[in-house]
């Protein structure tokens, strides 16, 4: 049974939750509380078994029994290929949901080879040489925890790494970061040689017919932008936004796909809540600051190059590409525990809503509405109005790992051996790509009309299991699939990560190279003749496969 606390707790909650929305007006109030009942409750059941999965309560695990019979019924008639277990068959069958999803085949200008199949990687956990301008490397280092070091030596190795990454995997886009404190080494100085080198890697990408997808920000910033306040100040902005002005200017030539940010509330729950990041802080009203004014950062960015008077005008528009400029946005579902009774998952409820309204509702409301508001006394009074929000974006990204689990205020770690990845804070979950989609979808891409890129997605396995990266990716294609079928406007796939490489640490798992996300194995062993060797996983191979079939003919017109 519940103590006492908890359910004064959870009272308390709600009567939180309600004082904050019920007074709001529709859509942004009351109504968007109960949607948040809605996905947290069974929902009506769908005419389709897979649909039925979906809606089920205990959603993974009632999917993960969807998956679990298909493939047990595969096994059994071995010679019958489907559609689910075949790379080759399921290949085909999505290029058929591509060319049937009028919104996709529209911006891809009628051509599902245009579609973006790919992997993602970003600079700090890649490149390496980059700790002594770096402000999570400080940070790491005086908590103790090793900072990134060569990483995987990314920088010196990238021309055989897209090489491979094209005659091993077969991939069409590669999404990457810029380093902003390597090409940015003060606020007054740039240092062009590093810039120089990011335009040759894009051309090179290029020249292997892989679309780049440029990221500006991956959860780093520079020490000297810490030393100032980051993103806490308003007035600190402009300094990413000539960063973000100077790659343009850079890459301009050879770059659609933009995005500004990769998950702001990533980054500022890291530094501001849960003390993984820097500055470290355990403070709420900073936390939903810092996202505010990098929303604002993001539409400045939009506006100085895609704006009347934007950078873009400036150049010969016939012969650049149009810069498509969006952000990336982590989704967390949250759940009372699976393995609860139903008093506690009850007492449970309340806490997951308030968890998913920290990360997500005024991010939906600013770019729908223009405000970003937040009020609980005591902890939040924020109030934050940016007009432009809602025509500054092109695309949205939604990166999607893993659910998390709670009994009562607090999430529980993952016990079950099927669900067990080596990442201690996330679950064996490709369904959960399902109810990320629709979140996103919902809230930003169909009330701004704009499309989805699943921009990180993908699993680190226990002891680097091939069979279980194998039947993850199986499960991801064929869960993007019917969501294409269903007609979500779903344009591209880049899971994390084309390479094994240096993750974030924290307290609670301190080993940055103990999560083989990678599908090039890269061995870390620095005594070994094979140091830095790149292998492709066999684990890998079906991605490889599916994506080689896809692509095998070409489009007809």
């Amino acid at each position: 049974m519940p103590s006492k606390k908890n359910i004064l707790l959870a009272s308390l909650f709600i009567s939180i939750i309600y004082s904050t929305f019920a007074s709001q007006p529709e859509p942004s109030g009351w109504k968007w509380l109960q949607e948040w009942f809605k996905s947290w409750f069974t929902t009506p059941q769908q005419p389709t078994s897979f649909k039925k999965a979906v809606a089920a309560s205990g959603k993974s695990l009632d999917l993960f029994n969807f998956y679990e019979h298909k493939e047990k019924k595969q096994l059994a008639a071995p010679d019958k290929k489907n559609s689910f277990m075949d790379a080759i068959s399921a290949a085909d069958t999505f290029k058929k949901a591509v060319r049937k999803n009028k919104s996709i085949m529209e911006r891809l200008k009628n051509n599902p080879n245009k579609f973006l199949f790919g992997a993602s990687s970003s600079s700090y956990q890649y490149e390496g040489g980059l700790d002594s301008n770096n402000a999570n490397a400080i940070f790491y280092q005086s908590k103790g925890l090793k900072p990134a070091g060569i990483a995987i030596d990314f920088w010196n190795r990238y021309e055989k790494d897209i090489e491979l990454m094209d005659s091993k995997l077969g991939i069409n886009c590669f999404r990457l970061s810029i380093a902003w404190d390597r090409v940015q080494l003060t606020r007054e100085s740039w240092n062009q040689n590093a810039i120089n080198t990011y335009v040759k890697m894009i051309k090179l990408l290029r020249a292997y017919d892989i679309e780049p997808i440029v990221v500006l920000h991956h959860y780093t910033i520079p020490q000297w932008f810490a030393e100032i306040g980051g993103f806490e100040k308003r007035e600190n902005i402009k300094y990413f936004v000539e960063f973000a002005k100077k790659m343009y200017e850079a890459l301009h030539e050879d770059v659609t796909y933009w995005s500004t940010f990769n998950a702001i509330e990533g980054y500022a729950f890291k530094g501001y809540w849960t003390q993984d990041g820097p500055p470290g802080l355990h403070n709420m009203q900073l936390t939903q600051t810092v996202m505010a004014h990098m929303i604002d950062a993001h539409v400045e960015t939009y506006q100085a190059i895609k704006g009347p008077n934007g950078m873009y005008h400036i150049f010969d528009t016939k012969n650049i590409p149009k810069p498509q400029i969006g952000l990336q946005k982590n989704i967390v579902p949250l759940d009372p525990s699976e393995k609860s009774n139903i008093c506690v998952r009850t007492i449970s409820g309340p806490f997951c809503i308030m968890g998913a309204t920290m990360q997500n509702k005024c991010f939906f409301d600013l770019f729908n509405t223009g405000i970003f508001e937040m009020k609980i006394p005591k902890w939040i009074n924020i109030l934050h109005i940016n007009t432009f929000a809602k025509d500054s974006i092109d695309w949205i990204g939604v990166n999607i790992y893993s659910k998390m689990e709670m009994r009562f205020a607090k999430t529980i770690p993952e016990s079950r051996p099927k669900f067990k990845t080596a990442n201690i804070n996330y679950r064996d979950y490709p369904e959960g790509i399902y109810r990320a989609v629709k979140t996103i979808y919902d809230n930003i891409a169909r009330p701004l009309g704009i499309p989805i890129i699943i921009t990180e997605n993908g699993i680190a396995p226990v002891d680097d299991n091939d069979e279980q990266r194998t039947r993850f990716f199986r499960r991801a294609l064929y869960t993007i699939r019917k969501l294409i079928e269903e007609g979500y406007p779903i344009i591209g796939y880049t899971p994390w990560a084309s390479h094994d490489n240096y993750e974030w640490p924290s307290q609670t798992q301190p080993d940055p190279y103990d999560r083989p996300y990678g599908m090039f194995k890269v061995n870390f062993d620095k005594i070994s003749p094979d140091y830095m060797k790149r292998t492709l996983k066999k684990g890998a191979e079906y991605y490889r496969d599916f994506i080689k079939e896809y692509f095998k003919q070409q489009a007809s017109f």
